[in-house]
């Protein structure tokens, strides 16, 4: 893994591993009803209950490198203490016409736990500045959020069932690269693991 993938998937793993002493999504008590879910299944009634997916199911999930891109080895790890466990899977690209354009994949199942990006989840908010922007949009029906810092940073974070997260970061490259990997993504598959 390179630079910016060992920088990012380190963070993530210690955001998890900190994450640990944060108590389960919203006391223990999922907030969700089954209609709420994209695939009609019954919501589990507290997280620690929940186990959370292998990361070998997870690193299934990340895609294949687009024309023009080449992808480093995946990398997973999950993680467990006794209140519960989550798991994240992670790869890294680079474009192929410009090394210093990267691209990296997270898929996150949190297990319904408060942790990675679910933790600033609530408190993410509508910015736009003369450097850059934070919106909230949709992606496949899951609720999303977009960042960009100029001159050229792009991050979505798509949350899937209070659950899942993916998270797709573009550093030296375009919109249209972000969009790129973004659509790789089966989401509905990855919301099916539940």
């Amino acid at each position: 893994m390179k630079p910016f993938g060992l920088w990012i998937g380190l963070l993530i793993i210690g955001i998890c591993l900190v994450a640990g002493c944060s108590s389960p999504a919203q006391d223990d008590a999922i907030e969700q009803s089954p209609a709420d879910r994209s695939d009609g299944s019954p919501t589990p009634t507290s997280a620690a209950s929940v186990k959370a997916v292998d990361y070998s199911t997870l690193i299934a999930f990340l895609p294949n490198a687009p024309a023009g891109w080449t992808a480093e080895e995946p990398f997973g790890g999950t993680m467990a203490t006794q209140d519960g466990s989550w798991s994240t899977a992670t790869i890294e690209y680079k474009k192929a016409s410009d090394e210093n354009v990267n691209a990296l994949v997270i898929i996150q199942d949190s297990a319904y736990y408060q942790v990675g990006g679910w933790e600033m989840w609530d408190s993410f908010t509508s910015i736009e500045t003369s450097d850059g922007y934070f919106r909230s949009s949709t992606v496949a029906g899951y609720p999303a959020w977009e960042t960009y810092s100029k001159p050229d940073s792009y991050v979505k974070w798509i949350g899937i069932d209070d659950r899942f997260m993916v998270s797709v970061s573009i550093d030296g490259g375009t919109k249209s690269d972000l969009d790129t990997f973004v659509n790789l993504i089966d989401y509905n598959g990855i919301a099916r693991l539940a």
